[in-house]
């Protein structure tokens, strides 16, 4: 009888092992439409940009405004509720199975169960099919990430993927135009393209150095490399 109960004594620890073991946090599948947006002092205010969201099985998701690009990828959410997809972060403040509230610095973000036809995915032709790109002129104006793709799982810090590019061409200051972290406000870019080099690469100063390589732009989109990074951007209307 000693015997048995040393034995059972030595197993608890292992038994209530599984209980503190933890799980990845994910949000439940489901499509959802902004009906309610505030101000970050909680006033109601008008929008006609409607945000839709979209989270898959395990952790994709897929995001687009009223007649935007469709911005898709693996989405991770930290045990205090940061909602990080990429090219964007929320904080959770409330889901429930027909509501939603999301919250940045921008504002808050009211969402109901949405019930729409699905909208066709944008589907990308093959990059083998890419012109040649030997001008920055080609590439003026501004452009927004709608994808990214990386070689493995793992997430970009926020100040440095990249949300946006502004080209400018060729100006007064020397400056070609700029780049913009998720972090970044609209009028205080980290970085400003210095240089196109003859392979096809924005060369950027500003935080800190980095090259960007041009991989395509034609038919209104452009992509990006940087360290097996590719950056899918659509030009801005």
């Amino acid at each position: 009888m000693k015997r048995y109960i040393f034995f059972l004594l030595l197993l608890l620890p292992f038994a209530g092992f599984g209980q503190y073991k933890k799980k990845a946090k994910l949000i439940v599948p489901g499509r959802w439409r902004e009906v309610v947006r505030m101000l970050p002092d909680s006033t109601v205010t008008v929008f006609r940009d409607t945000l839709y969201m979209s989270f898959e099985a395990k952790d994709s998701f897929s995001y687009h405004f009223r007649n935007g690009f469709i911005y898709e990828g693996i989405y991770h959410i930290s045990e205090d509720s940061l909602l990080d997809l990429g090219t964007d972060r929320y904080r959770v403040l409330e889901r429930k199975p027909s509501r939603m509230v999301l919250t940045n610095s921008r504002g808050i973000f009211h969402f109901a169960v949405d019930s729409t036809p699905v909208i066709k995915t944008i589907v990308l032709e093959k990059e083998d099919s890419s012109l040649p790109v030997t001008d920055i002129d080609v590439m003026i104006g501004r452009w927004t990430v709608y994808k990214r793709a990386t070689p493995g799982p793992g997430t970009i810090d926020a100040s440095e993927n990249i949300r946006s590019v502004y080209i400018t061409g060729a100006s007064t200051d020397g400056k070609l135009g700029y780049v913009y972290s998720g972090a970044d406000a609209d009028n205080n870019p980290s970085w400003y393209i210095k240089e196109y080099t003859s392979d096809q690469s924005l060369a950027c100063a500003g935080k800190n150095p980095r090259t960007l390589k041009v991989l395509r732009c034609q038919k209104g989109e452009l992509i990006l490399e940087e360290e097996q990074i590719k950056y899918y951007l659509k030009l801005y209307k």
